[in-house]
């Protein structure tokens, strides 16, 4: 054998005892597909006003979801120094359509929120699905919303009908928080599902769906507060609830905790004047 041969052999042997440590290391711990990335990043930007319009532009994007009937409110730019954007499910009023809520659904965005907003139903599926397809388009490196979500704080809200389909969906061990404006479950039995910190916003000439809430509140066993708007119909309770909804949101969902005397507090923003409020189980 000639010495160029010999050399080569011993070469050849070098590198598969080489690359037996790496072999045993990767029958231990085979390689893995892709996970869902960690929920969470870097806090929203502060605002010292939550009646007004937050830090970022507002794109929406229509004919969206995971049956292409929804809206997404969202920044413009997502994911901007490294923000993972608390998600917000909106419900419609019964024969209301996301359209009917731009303004809110803007205000919302502005703050930060991804918002997705369809069509309501009693059931409230759509709502559960949205946060399945929300979920999914964090997770795939195809989606616009890839790992710029935080999937770990998400909230459900509605008007009216849509309060009711949030009733529906509170039990549901993704959802951070949720808020229900005019809309009061219909037989005192919604409260059964909540699980978590839970808003009731009603209007003080809501004749209708004001005393359902009266009646939900006095049935919730969990974290519940509620005001009564003066001089709110059950039209405009959402548009004039609508800071309330922006600072529950920043409170419950971006961590915000020292937004917690707006809300319990016997000092509070949202009491005395113009509100007529109650909290318990906190």
């Amino acid at each position: 054998m000639s010495f160029i041969q010999m050399t080569r052999k011993a070469l050849l042997l070098g590198i598969f005892l080489g690359l037996l440590p790496l072999q045993a290391a990767m029958a231990v711990n085979p390689p893995t597909d892709p996970e869902e990335p960690p929920p969470g990043g870097n806090p929203l930007p502060p605002v010292s006003r939550v009646d007004a319009d937050g830090p970022y532009a507002v794109i929406i994007d229509t004919r969206t979801g995971p049956s292409r009937a929804g809206w997404v409110a969202r920044p413009t730019t997502l994911g901007a120094n490294g923000v993972a954007h608390p998600i917000f499910i909106w419900g419609p009023g019964a024969a209301s359509r996301p359209s009917d809520y731009e303004d809110h659904l803007r205000r919302i965005a502005s703050h930060g929120f991804v918002v997705y907003s369809e069509v309501s139903s009693n059931s409230g599926d759509e709502m559960g699905e949205a946060i399945d397809w929300l979920i999914e388009q964090n997770s795939s490196s195809r989606s616009p919303y890839y790992q710029k979500l935080d999937t770990s704080k998400i909230g459900a809200g509605g008007h009216s009908r849509g309060s009711v389909a949030t009733f529906a969906n509170a039990s549901d061990a993704r959802l951070t928080t949720t808020i229900h404006v005019a809309g009061g479950s219909f037989d005192g039995r919604g409260p059964d599902n909540l699980r978590r910190p839970a808003a009731f916003i009603c209007g003080e000439d809501d004749r209708t769906a004001t005393p359902n809430c009266e009646r939900d509140y006095r049935n919730a066993r969990t974290p519940v507060w509620f005001t009564v708007i003066d001089d709110a119909s059950h039209t405009s309770t959402a548009r004039d609830g609508l800071a309330v909804i922006v600072g529950w949101l920043r409170w419950q969902l971006a961590g915000e905790t020292e937004r917690r005397t707006m809300f319990i507090d016997p000092s509070c923003d949202f009491c005395g004047s113009g509100y007529e409020t109650q909290y318990k189980n906190w």
